[in-house]
């Protein structure tokens, strides 16, 4: 309506790529290829800044302006975990969600034939940092757009039931600029139906079957913002760095016979155990969460309408490095 001027959120485009150089803006484009994201809901933006006051002398009770300092900022969002169909995966044709992954401390692997005979890309965590990638996000909201550089994140994978995974992205970076800029309709936006758990996916703790409900994995980074007098850009910000992680998570079983197996005793003992999550069967639409040795954490006793139920955290550990999860799309 003219003279109306306000802004939507539902007309946002999210754009992000993976910087050949840490903080240096890659300039993602909506017509690029895996550059544009399909997000569920409108992201969220956490723009911070830090303030140093001054009474300011005046023989008064108020304060004069301030100084702004330094700009912590972040960005939240979430997908749903796509694959690309009855497409074959191939060194061109990646997950959706594979350059983002790879901003959550990931190395991403391409294999030509798993143990399936399919085409498979792989994500396996990194501990150097000078492997790891950062990311150009650019989130624009009915034109006005906010440039984030450096982003590194956590991705929190939940399944609930009959529906297809969802992955929760939250990334800190450093603060870039803002400017009012007109975009076209973004191309490339994955266009699969993703796969839900029901009739098409499983979930193995060990070798049983179990029945879930509900389960998560998160992949626990622990993300530290540098301070520093030296900052390249007006954040105050140097660099943001995966310094720790510890990945793991929730499950909510069915309880069993112990001859089934022996949640209790598995709990007790902190021994471990495999853990495997796959959403999808077909070709292309595959996804699994795969943990050798997922210890439970916690364990608690659960009632269901009278359906007796366990309410298991875990933690995802190694045994010979770097290996304590891998995310699969096949």
């Amino acid at each position: 309506m003219p003279g109306i001027d306000v802004a939507l959120n539902r007309r946002e485009i999210l754009l992000s790529a993976v910087e050949s150089l840490y903080g240096v803006d890659r300039a993602p484009q909506e017509t690029n290829s895996y550059q544009a994201i399909r997000i569920i809901e409108p992201f969220v933006l956490d723009l911070g800044q830090e303030v140093l006051e001054q009474t300011g002398g005046l023989n008064t009770l108020g304060f004069s302006r301030p100084f702004g300092t330094v700009r912590p900022v972040g960005i939240s969002f979430k997908t749903f975990v796509q694959g690309v169909g009855s497409t074959s995966y191939s060194a061109t044709v990646k997950p959706p969600a594979g350059d983002l992954i790879r901003g959550c401390g990931y190395l991403e692997t391409f294999v030509s034939s798993n143990a399936q005979g399919r085409p498979m890309y792989s994500y396996k965590p990194l501990s150097r940092v000078q492997s790891q990638c950062s990311i150009t996000f650019v989130a624009n909201v009915d034109g006005y757009e906010h440039r984030i550089t450096g982003a590194m994140g956590n991705v929190n994978f939940v399944g609930v039931a009959a529906t297809p995974f969802v992955a929760e992205w939250n990334f800190r970076g450093q603060l870039s600029t803002e400017a009012s800029t007109t975009r076209g309709t973004p191309v490339g936006l994955p266009t699969a139906t993703p796969a839900r758990w029901v009739g098409s996916g499983s979930v193995f703790v060990q070798s049983l079957a179990a029945v879930i409900e509900n389960l998560n994995f998160n992949t626990g980074n622990r993300i530290f913002e540098q301070r520093a007098s030296n900052a390249l850009s007006g954040s105050g910000i140097i660099k943001c760095l995966i310094t720790e992680r510890q990945p793991g998570g929730s499950v909510d079983p069915e309880a069993t016979n112990a001859s089934s197996f022996d949640w209790v005793n598995v709990w007790r003992s902190s021994s471990g155990a495999l853990l495997y999550a796959q959403a999808g069967v077909a070709q292309g639409e595959c996804f699994a969460i795969v943990s050798s040795q997922a210890v439970f954490k916690t364990l608690a006793r659960q009632d269901k309408t009278g359906l007796a139920t366990f309410g298991v955290g875990y933690n995802a550990y190694e045994t010979l490095g770097d290996d304590d999860c891998e995310l699969r799309f096949f």
